[in-house]
């Protein structure tokens, strides 16, 4: 069994294992293929020293023949010019035997043996030779001595010679059962080796085939689990990618689980219904929540259609919202009425995200926000703003346009008490007045009863006007109006554009020191105009700057000079430049003063 290692180092192993094994028969094969042909050449090799002995013992042969007797010599005048081709032809084969005796010490030593046998019979050849002219010069013949010593030397070098050529033939004789027990060596490796390496190749394929599919059906059989609900299989052993894999399945798991835990707890404890719904508009799924919402339990609540709980009016209206976020259409969501199973009559945001499966089947994942109470306060509210329009402005003008009369004497002299606090009063119903008229500006604005009647409108114009209105205002405050040139014309409603422009400027005259400036002007920035109203003030705290356009917000450093406002002011800017497509932000740094931007779109 593989130690833990890694499996890119057992697949390497199982690769290279065999490879080996492999280069190692190769090698073994080679080496018996060698030592094969090695013996083949030493054959070769025994089998030309005998042909050498052989032609040694002809040549010989022939000498002796030519010298058989004492009358030899005289009777055979051709002897010398023979003799002198066969000592030739016997010392060019005595030079062959040495050279094929190099490496067979043995053989060299007879060979050696056999040359100096050689040597002694052409030394005495030579002499009789020699006798054998002086003889015929002299007119005697025959030297029979010679003939008996020459016998004798040349039967020693016979058989010498036999000795050697029997030497080379058993060698060559030998040398095929050498060569057929190579032969068979070299079988028997190439079998033996190939079915080991085979085998072995197959073990380790098995021991890794198991060791990964063992695994790899635990981590199969964990996904099942996973998919079930189930708790999970022990981790792998070892440490290579697949156990690493498993560990992050591991990891996964439990991520998931505590994901789905948490999810399970939002679901559980949320106050809004939530559920799912098929294409048909079947529910599918519930939270808790679903059971105050429909008055039905849960298991009550599934299987019923959405339909079972709308009017007419409404069945119409989700199935024209189903239809648009099954497109993929972010519609936002749709008020609904609901009629829960006690008759009650709920009214309900829907929101909902269509997830689409195999083929024609997917889910509506959907978000019921109860808002019944929100759309009543909602009326309320709305019925407390037409009181105020009706049931509280008609009055406040009667009392406004009485305490005119009275500070114009149409009532006689009201006296100097009255005359004291009559400006007082008339400055309250002001202030009342102008509270009621933001009130019912804002109302307008986010119900969107509020037109625009955009036009092209010059931006230098408006501020002529902007700083007319304000001009008494900056008077009374000591504080300088600077306003910079501006060419530019903007697509706007020139009334609230002023009005925006208005209370902008007097908030920063108000909130500037005596002497202080205020500027305004505006710049083109690519297809926009960037309106810019500055001051020279005390500055807005940072915490402030996030909640400067809501409604009813005022700084907190806020002296006699600057108190009195509703609140108002800047929430209704904020709605203004909204209502126009714009952005409106405030730059400020306490104790530097406040540079309040909004852009609106460049005209053509």
């Amino acid at each position: 069994m593989f130690r833990p290692v890694s499996l890119r180092f057992k697949i390497l192993v199982l690769i290279f294992v065999p490879l080996i094994l492999q280069l190692a028969l190769l090698a073994i094969v080679a080496n018996l293929q060698n030592q094969a042909e090695d013996e083949a050449r030493r054959a070769e090799c025994s089998r030309q020293i005998a042909d050498e002995v052989i032609d040694i013992s002809h040549d010989l042969v022939l000498v002796r023949t030519n010298m058989h007797g004492e009358q030899s010599i005289p009777a055979d005048p051709t002897l010398g010019r023979q003799y002198q081709t066969l000592a030739e032809s016997i010392d060019r084969h005595f030079s062959n035997l040495r050279r094929l005796t190099v490496d067979k010490p043995a053989l060299a030593q007879a060979v050696e043996k056999a040359i100096v046998s050689m040597r002694q019979s052409k030394n005495l050849m030579d002499e009789a030779r020699a006798e054998f002219r002086a003889g015929k010069l002299e007119g005697k013949v025959g030297r029979y001595k010679y003939v008996v010593r020459f016998r004798n030397l040349t039967r020693e070098l016979s058989d010498q010679l036999l000795g050697l050529g029997d030497a080379g033939k058993a060698e060559a004789d030998a040398s095929p059962e050498i060569q057929r027990k190579f032969r068979e060596e070299v079988q028997f490796v190439l079998i033996g080796g190939g079915v080991a390496n085979i085998f072995l190749t197959l073990l380790l394929g098995v021991i890794l085939t198991r060791s990964i599919v063992n695994r790899l059906k635990i981590m199969n059989d964990n996904s099942y689990r996973l998919a079930s609900d189930k708790p999970l299989n022990q981790l792998v052993s070892g440490n290579d990618e697949i156990a690493q894999l498993d560990k992050v399945f591991h990891d996964m798991a439990a991520a998931l689980k505590e994901a789905a835990r948490k999810e399970r707890a939002i679901l559980d404890n949320a106050n809004d219904c939530i559920c799912s719904f098929d294409s048909s508009l079947k529910f599918v799924n519930v939270n808790p929540a679903c059971e105050e919402f429909f008055a039905l339990s849960q298991d009550e609540i599934i299987a019923t259609h959405l339909f079972d709980y709308l009017g007419a009016e409404d069945t119409e209206k989700a199935c024209v919202f189903l239809s648009k976020v099954s497109q993929g259409v972010n519609t936002g969501a749709v008020t609904l009425s609901i009629k829960r199973a006690d008759g009650e009559v709920r009214e309900v945001l829907w929101s909902s995200q269509w997830a689409p499966g195999e083929g024609k089947t997917g889910e509506l994942f959907s978000i019921f926000h109860d808002v019944t109470e929100h759309l009543a306060a909602e009326r309320l509210k709305q019925e407390v703003v037409a009181m105020v329009t009706h049931d509280l402005r008609s009055p406040l003008m009667t009392v406004q346009n009485y305490l005119q009369f009275l500070a114009d004497g149409s009532y006689g002299d009201p006296g100097e008490q009255a005359k004291q606090y009559l400006p007082g009063a008339q400055r309250s119903s002001e202030r009342m007045m102008r509270l009621i008229g933001d009130l019912l500006d804002i109302e307008k604005i986010n119900s969107g009863m509020m037109e625009l009647e955009r036009k092209k409108v010059s931006v230098q114009k408006v501020f002529q006007e902007t700083i007319e209105q304000a001009s008494n205002l900056a008077n009374d405050f000591k504080v300088s109006l600077v306003v910079e040139h501006a060419s530019m014309f903007v697509d706007a409603d020139e009334e609230k554009l002023l009005r925006v422009l208005a209370n902008l400027v007097s908030n920063a005259i108000k909130f500037s020191p005596k002497g202080g400036i205020v500027t305004v002007s505006a710049k083109v920035n690519n297809k926009v105009v960037t309106f810019t109203v500055a001051d020279t003030g005390v500055g807005i705290a940072p915490e402030m700057l996030d909640t400067v356009f809501d409604r009813f917000q005022q700084a907190r450093n806020q002296t006699s000079r600057t108190r009195g406002g509703s609140g108002l002011g800047l929430t209704i800017c904020k709605a203004l430049v909204l209502l126009h497509g714009g952005k409106i932000w405030v730059e400020s740094k306490e104790g530097s003063g406040s540079r309040f931007n909004f852009e609106l779109p460049l005209a053509n």
